[in-house]
């Protein structure tokens, strides 16, 4: 079991991938957990977002599958619904910001994550990974960088999957909203967890943060 938490941007999904490919070992992104649950109340019932008892019971409920993907992704699925790049919209990720305050939520959600885990050897990233969800992993990083560079790569994600280019003045305020929320949250909130290197990856390559993390693990 190895954790990577950090912000949004810092490059925990694309490291953790590559990490999980090199390891021969299984990626899995909690977050995409609390993406699937916005996506779900946003495409039944949107008035829900604000209504802890109907959060919870749609996320105990949540037909939520995750499959290993090509070059060690992550396909999320609802029932037979394929919605991985669905819940990657600026409309989703401010739900799941939303949602994933409550600490009501991030009960259920953790219990699955959980669930999800077992029996497998994993990479698992998220922004409470190796705090609360897997605290007793052997291997936990915290990756960080310059709010102008993690916004420029929300930038080069969201072009990549929509095709359309988004206000680098609207991601950055986005990310400062979402950071004070992940950061002031009553449950779960970001911090860099007990034992977890700490790696700054603003002027690092993707492959260059694994190298580091390799070396650490094969000590």
């Amino acid at each position: 079991m190895i954790t990577i938490d950090g912000p949004a941007g810092s490059g925990k999904s694309t490291v953790a991938r590559l990490l999980a490919k090199a390891l021969g070992l299984t990626y899995l992104d909690t977050g995409a957990t609390y993406r699937a649950l916005a996506y779900a109340v946003l495409r039944g019932d949107p008035s829900a977002l604000g209504n802890v008892s109907q959060l919870v019971l749609v996320a105990h409920v949540l037909p939520l599958r995750v499959v290993p993907g090509r070059a060690g992704g992550l396909h999320v699925y609802l029932d037979a619904l394929d919605i991985t790049r669905a819940i990657r919209s600026e409309d989703v990720s401010r739900a799941a910001a939303t949602i994933s305050t409550f600490p009501e939520v991030r009960a259920v959600m953790v219990a699955r994550q959980r669930e999800l885990a077992k029996g497998q050897g994993l990479v698992v990233e998220g922004r409470d990974t190796g705090s609360v969800v897997f605290p007793k992993a052997p291997h936990k990083f915290f990756l960080t960088a310059d709010l102008g560079i993690r916004a420029e790569r929300r930038r080069r994600e969201l072009l990549k999957l929509y095709g359309e280019p988004t206000p680098l003045g609207q991601i950055r305020h986005e990310m400062r909203f979402r950071d004070l929320l992940d950061q002031t949250r009553p449950v779960g909130r970001l911090v860099q967890p007990k034992g977890a290197v700490a790696i700054d990856t603003t002027h690092l390559t993707a492959r260059q943060v694994v190298e580091r993390m390799l070396r650490r693990i094969r000590r």
